[in-house]
């Protein structure tokens, strides 16, 4: 069900940071957790049944993310409020951060935006979102030597026409490091056909890893997994424990993963990505 938040406070609101003492050292961050819509905007005259589809929220990923957080002691920020109200992914200029119509479904109350609405969704829930992940990064800097970050998404496997073969597939633009070593690990743990830069690229299209990583020296990349399969109970467990895994492997190997993101030649331990 689609809760409606107070909007007395929606810069308080428009966020949820989990476990901000977390000692794992990668920042999770999850930019569209939820379907939320404040109420004074009235579900943007959709329906909740369309408001928890795909075009308003990453079906799933959220219940993933907070698992990983108490398996793995790990920080995450999560967006409380739907994408269709604001895309807390996309530049501010993308014509795509507050959509009129999404995968065929039309928003009434994006329909006319104007420039002052759009001002005041970005003050009450872009920058606050941002703002939090920027402290949680800050954080995890001050504290870890060899910080990352993930972006978690789930993506549809039909959009249009378009039939998507992927189960997962990375995000990055800067560098391919993380990446890469992320879809090693998780091709150690089941049958998966992944995808680079698949079914989203991340060059140029995004906004969340490169507004927080570009020239910092910090490895990070985003993981869209198929929404199919997180559709269920079992299904969320199974990538909850397939990303419990993997991400354990990346903080295992982070100087390494560091060092090579960096150009930095060390006679390092080499990257080594365990089954276990």
């Amino acid at each position: 069900m689609t809760r409606k938040p107070d909007d007395a406070a929606p810069t308080e609101c428009s966020f949820e940071m989990l476990n901000p003492g977390g000692s794992f050292p990668g920042l999770i961050v999850c930019d569209h957790a939820s379907s939320e819509v404040p109420a004074k905007y009235r579900n943007l005259g959709l329906d909740e049944a369309d408001l928890n589809k795909h075009v308003g929220i990453d079906i799933g990923i959220a219940d993933v993310v907070r698992t990983l957080c108490r398996r793995l002691d790990a920080t995450a920020v999560l967006t409380r409020y739907s994408r269709l109200l604001l895309d807390c992914n996309r530049w501010i200029e993308d014509p795509r951060l507050i959509l009129a119509e999404s995968d065929g479904i039309l928003v009434p109350g994006n329909s006319d935006v104007t420039e002052t609405e759009k001002t005041q969704r970005v003050e009450a829930c872009f920058w606050p979102y941002h703002g939090a992940v920027s402290e949680a990064l800050t954080n995890l800097v001050a504290r870890e030597q060899h910080p990352f970050i993930v972006s978690l998404h789930s993506c549809t496997r039909r959009l249009g026409q378009e039939l998507r073969p992927w189960d997962a597939g990375t995000i990055w633009h800067e560098s391919n490091v993380l990446s890469d070593a992320l879809i090693a690990a998780l091709a150690q743990r089941g049958d998966l056909k992944l995808g680079d830069n698949q079914p989203y690229s991340g060059i140029g299209g995004t906004f969340t890893i490169d507004y927080h990583s570009w020239s910092t020296g910090i490895p990070a990349c985003g993981l869209e997994v198929t929404n199919d399969l997180l559709a269920t109970l079992e299904g969320r467990s199974e990538w909850s424990d397939r990303l419990t895994d993997a991400l354990g492997d990346l903080a295992s190997a982070r100087a390494g993963l560091w060092n090579k993101h960096n150009g930095i030649e060390r006679a390092s331990s080499p990257l080594h990505l365990s089954a276990s």
